[in-house]
């Protein structure tokens, strides 16, 4: 996880995330981070794929990003799915999909899994301790 994991704007996470991979790999998209006014998807997973991809050739290792595609409604959590498979293209294999299955409900997982059946699908708890000790 990239902290803070709230509050950092596209060009500062995918650097993050950049020297991250160049030790390790494997980021996700933290819940809180899916697709905010001051980080949209659209401009920050461009930056990250880049960042991946240069991490890898500067590694020669195999680095793995997973997406917080958690959303409002299934179909705005597919868009975010389908933009990522579009923006990551013949790198779609080291791209997971993170549904928070909590606050999206498990009806989000199915869906998430039911449309990628050939994506990692990272569930996140994401909220459960409010009703678990």
């Amino acid at each position: 996880i990239i902290k803070p994991k709230l509050g950092l704007r596209p060009e500062p996470f995918a650097q993050a995330a950049y020297e991250f991979w160049l030790g390790g790999d494997f980021i996700k998209n933290d819940e809180p981070q899916g697709n905010q006014v001051f980080a949209p998807v659209k401009k920050t997973l461009p930056l990250v794929y880049d960042a991946m991809k240069r991490a890898q050739d500067e590694t020669g290792e195999a680095k793995l990003f997973s997406m917080n595609i958690t959303a409002d409604d299934h179909f705005e959590m597919c868009a975010r799915a389908d933009f990522a498979l579009e923006t990551f293209g013949p790198d779609a294999d080291k791209l997971a999909f993170l549904v928070d299955g909590y606050v999206g409900g498990p009806g989000m997982v199915t869906t998430a899994r039911r449309q990628y059946p050939d994506q990692y699908l990272h569930y996140h708890r994401a909220g459960h301790g409010a009703v678990t000790s």
